[in-house]
């Protein structure tokens, strides 16, 4: 995996030059140095600082995007593993939503949203979500699907339908909504992506326990 050990080594090489640098301006500032020299080293450190944190976002994303592609990849062939062994039955079902849940969210939440896909990306969970409640309702599979779940499902269609409607017909935030639009309130605001995040680490957490499917 030459492309991904390339992308490793170029995260270790931002991190390593971005931390010193971090830790460098926060003595600076803790320390309050700056009262006396003019903000002299704080003008001097910005523009370092600004490079190596570019450097290492652009790093941080390129490593993510040759992770997840792994990942997704297992992820689609322990499906069809399932699919083999089992059929489509609720473990199946279960499994392809999140698989379809997490690839709603990265269009959903891309820098530059297209459209098209996440209409297709949203037509696909939400036949899954359809899918597997029948499964639920058949008693066609190996395990009960608990409400928790099933509920926290539903809430992550409905707000990405909320966003791509936002999208689509270019529908601006209020001026009250803006101002919730922070990292720690984003979540009130309907149709929104701090919203779908919140509803997707929700969807995320009920699978994860496993009590409640």
């Amino acid at each position: 995996m030459a492309a991904l050990e390339a992308a490793a080594s170029a995260y270790v090489s931002a991190v390593t030059t971005l931390g010193p640098l971090l830790k460098e301006a926060d003595d600076y500032y803790t320390q309050e140095n700056y009262k006396d020299d003019k903000m002299a080293k704080g003008r001097a450190l910005h523009p370092r600082l600004v490079a190596a944190w570019d450097a290492f976002s652009a790093a941080d994303k390129n490593l993510r995007a040759g992770v997840d592609a792994i990942n997704d990849k297992r992820k689609l062939e322990a499906l069809k593993e399932i699919e083999a062994k089992e059929g489509k039955t609720t473990r199946y079902h279960i499994e392809a939503l999140m698989i379809d849940a997490k690839r709603l969210l990265r269009t959903q939440t891309a820098d530059k949203p297209d459209l098209g896909e996440i209409t297709k990306a949203l037509a696909a969970y939400e036949a899954t979500v359809t899918a597997l409640q029948a499964a639920a309702d058949g008693n066609s599979g190996d395990r009960k699907v608990g409400s928790m779940f099933t509920g926290n499902a539903k809430a992550l269609l409905v707000t990405a339908k909320q966003l791509m409607r936002r999208i689509r017909d270019k529908v601006p935030y209020t001026s009250g909504e803006k101002m919730m639009l922070t990292p720690s309130s984003a979540w009130m605001v309907e149709g929104s992506p701090g919203r779908l995040l919140r509803d997707y680490n929700q969807l995320v957490d009920a699978y994860n326990r496993g009590g409640n499917i």
